[in-house]
């Protein structure tokens, strides 16, 4: 294949998909990691695509976040785990934050079997506890987001700003040493940033592909997140730099 055509096509294959790693993209069209990472840089270059740690994204949905269904493949089985490790964080009787998004929704799978009140902005997650007779479970009032499924504006900041929780667990966009962690869209992000005012401790919950990625919408500075619990796979250079601000927990 010629490498006009290839790149025409990595460029296609972004759009239908939102996100591709390096090693995917060289699979798919048989060609080494170095040729692929030299297609991005130039797609980049080019207004394209928008790259990130380990792929690119299509330069759209770089600015806004992609659907709940869409998202929910990417590095599954590492946000299990994320959610796994983050669920025995809670103890009974707590009161939590449960963010909207798909590592977050992991973080609720494992939390039925513990008596406590979990508030979360998330359609999904509140169906996800809903089978579970010990989880007290209240939605935020809201403007519905059909994509992702979560509720914003006035409504749900007034919402969460009458509560007071022992926990949140939030999911973002990007976390960066200088500028914190960061969301694509400016509503998300003022969700996220009350729930972080109103809580007594703050985890982030994040993949590794998040890590030193800095998006549009600012949250809060790392000194205001106690833990940021991401995969093993994450890139150990990012980690030194991050861990300067924060720690951090791998599973």
């Amino acid at each position: 294949m010629l490498q006009a055509q290839r790149r025409k096509e990595i460029k296609d294959y972004l759009v239908n998909n939102g996100f591709a790693s390096v090693e995917e993209l060289g699979k798919l069209f048989e060609v080494s990691g170095m040729t692929i990472r030299r297609d991005l840089d130039e797609l980049q270059r080019q207004g394209l695509l928008a790259r990130t740690y380990g792929g690119a994204m299509d330069n759209e949905k770089a600015f806004f976040e992609m659907s709940f269904q869409a998202k929910t493949s990417q590095f599954a089985e590492e946000k299990e785990r994320i959610g796994r490790a983050s669920a025995e964080l809670i103890s009974h009787g707590e009161t939590v934050f449960i963010d909207s998004g798909t590592t977050t929704f992991q973080v609720a799978r494992f939390l039925k079997d513990k008596n406590i009140t979990a508030i979360t902005n998330s359609l999904n997650i509140a169906l996800e506890l809903a089978s579970s007779p010990l989880v007290d479970i209240h939605v935020t009032g809201g403007i519905l987001r059909k994509g992702s499924l979560n509720v914003f504006g006035p409504q749900t900041e007034n919402f969460i700003n009458q509560i007071r929780a022992d926990k949140s667990f939030i999911g973002v966009e990007g976390v960066d040493v200088d500028s914190g962690i960061s969301v694509p869209d400016p509503f998300n992000a003022q969700n996220k940033q009350n729930m972080v005012r109103v809580s007594k401790t703050n985890y982030v919950v994040v993949d590794h592909s998040k890590l030193g990625r800095n998006t549009a919408s600012h949250i809060t500075s790392l000194e205001n997140v106690d833990l940021v619990i991401t995969g093993k796979e994450a890139d150990p250079e990012i980690l030194a730099q991050l861990r300067k601000k924060v720690e951090i927990i791998l599973v």
